[in-house]
């Protein structure tokens, strides 16, 4: 909104032009246009001075309801812990601060303070076992007092038990506040961020750690249709969206979507990028190409997987608990490394190091994205831009263990000794989002290495050829050379055969 005092700014910057009002009845018409706008924009200042004036008397309301109820009794009045807990409430989430009309430190009644009060409040309905409808309407072990909890009051209780993994508890006493929530205290509630809008993403929060995503996509939808015009709610908006990725993912961790059967997908030899591949090529699945991911079969040794599993034991640390996932960065041999680069076509000089990851139990990897957007394309790239990813599988599981990329919609087991190569940006260098990938539940101990790069693709000049290159060629030229000569010997056979038939049947006649 532009404030008043502007407009007497551009009212006073428009006279300054050179017009002649005095003189001319022509030139003061626009003057009466701007007064119009003026007289528009007083209105609306006043609407919205008026519209605070009315949420502060709805505080002031409030709060002297409160304290004349406290005035015969205060002792006796804060012992109910239905006034005791919405008060410390009050003070804790600084209500008062809200107003600007005290000037007081009210630092002492802390965050840890309310999580005291809703501890004892909890603790009281469950030693009681008390029904949570009926202690917010003020109904307690039979006997029902003259007070209650507010909307506000009921999920700052569901945030609480949110907080202490409780989600079952904390959604009823998110649709008690929902039962409770008072529309004239609508104003207020938007100050305090305890408004429907508010309710409904925390219970959606609650639903998506409880894997309840129907529901929780609701209740995000909910919430974006009951936010204000001018409030942000940016995180319903995007799990709301999202989400969509989930249900998705479930599918693809099923093995409800397969790998789809494309006309233009190929199972061939691949022999680019690299000298050393047209002597040994590598067996690649064509999984998708815009972007590419591929599967890439017997890249890495039985010894080899063994070498870096014992290598990562003494360095795994647990990075995601809630994921029984276990991490440790390792150095891969030179032949690992340069099998790497080989089959992605990446420099591997600039990349981060190999990271084994071991899952426990349930253990996964959530949807996420291996690139972050740089600010500016120019070397050195940072850590986060990952043009692509290639996942080794050290290790195979009897159940689970998918691979999912969500927003391409397929999932699919990878066998152990392969490595899976997907790309991270498009062909302009800008992170893809349709690379988006997750790693679902494994149900057993299983390990996997991954590595990454960010640099120039690898030319032919310049490379090192291995000492085993030697030996695989001798093997092909010797394999080559005995398929060769067991060919000729059969057409010899064949045709010493034809030979003497013919020979037998001119006698003959």
């Amino acid at each position: 909104m532009m404030n008043p005092f502007w407009l007497i700014f551009l009212f006073g910057s428009t006279t300054a032009k050179e017009m002649h009002y005095a003189t001319s009845t022509r030139d003061m018409t626009p003057l009466l246009e701007l007064e119009d706008k003026l007289i528009g924009y007083m209105r609306q200042y006043a609407n919205e001075l008026q519209a605070k004036v009315d949420t502060l008397r709805i505080f002031q309301y409030e709060w002297k309801k409160r304290y004349e109820q406290s005035l015969e009794d205060p002792t006796k009045y804060v012992a109910n812990p239905q006034i005791s807990f919405p008060k410390i409430l009050e003070f804790a989430r600084r209500e008062v601060e809200h107003t600007k009309l005290v000037d007081q430190d009210l630092s002492a009644v802390t965050e840890m303070e309310l999580r005291y009060a809703a501890d004892g409040f909890l603790r009281l309905q469950d030693i009681y076992d008390l029904d949570e409808r009926d202690m917010a309407k003020g109904h307690l072990s039979g006997t029902q007092y003259n007070s209650s909890l507010s909307a506000a009051d009921c999920l700052a209780l569901g945030v609480h038990l949110e907080e202490l993994r409780k989600g079952r508890q904390a959604c009823k006493w998110f649709n008690i506040s929902l039962e409770q929530y008072d529309v004239k205290l609508d104003p207020v509630n938007r100050i305090l961020k305890s408004d429907r809008s508010q309710i409904w993403k925390q219970m959606g929060l609650s639903l998506l750690n409880m894997y309840h995503l129907p529901a929780s996509q609701n209740a995000f939808k909910k919430s974006v249709e009951l936010s204000a015009k001018d409030e942000d709610n940016w995180l319903a908006s995007h799990l709301t969206e999202n989400l969509d990725h989930m249900f998705v993912h479930l599918e693809n961790c099923r093995g409800k979507n397969p790998i789809p059967r494309k006309s233009h997908l190929r199972c061939r030899y691949f022999t680019e990028g690299s000298p050393f591949l047209q002597l040994a090529p590598f067996k690649l699945e064509q999984l998708n190409l815009e972007p590419f991911i591929g599967i890439f079969h017997d890249v890495i040794t039985t010894k080899e997987q063994k070498d870096l599993i014992n290598l990562s034991k003494s360095r795994l640390k647990l990075r995601q608990v809630e994921h029984s996932l276990k991490k440790a960065e390792v150095v891969a041999n030179v032949p690992l490394n340069q099998r790497i680069e080989d089959i992605s076509g990446l420099n591997l000089e600039e990349s981060q190091s190999l990271t084994i990851s071991h899952y426990g139990i349930g253990g996964q990897h959530f949807i996420h994205l291996d690139c972050e957007q740089p600010n500016d394309f120019a070397e050195p790239f940072e850590k986060g831009y990952r043009a692509a990813t290639v996942q080794l599988y050290l290790s195979d599981v009897p159940m689970g263990g998918y691979i999912s990329f969500p927003d391409l919609s397929f999932g699919f087991k990878p066998s152990r000794g392969s490595a899976l190569v997907w790309h991270n940006v498009d062909n302009a260098g800008n992170c893809d989002g349709r690379s988006l990938q997750a790693t679902c539940p494994w149900p057993a101990n299983g390990s996997v290495g991954q590595g990454s790069g960010a640099g120039c693709r690898v030319g032919s000049e310049g490379k090192e050829i291995f000492h085993s290159v030697l030996f695989v060629f001798i093997f092909h030229f010797c394999d080559n050379l005995f398929n060769n000569f067991v060919v000729i010997y059969i057409m010899i056979i064949n045709f010493m055969h034809y030979f003497i038939v013919f020979i037998f049947n001119l006698y003959a006649i």
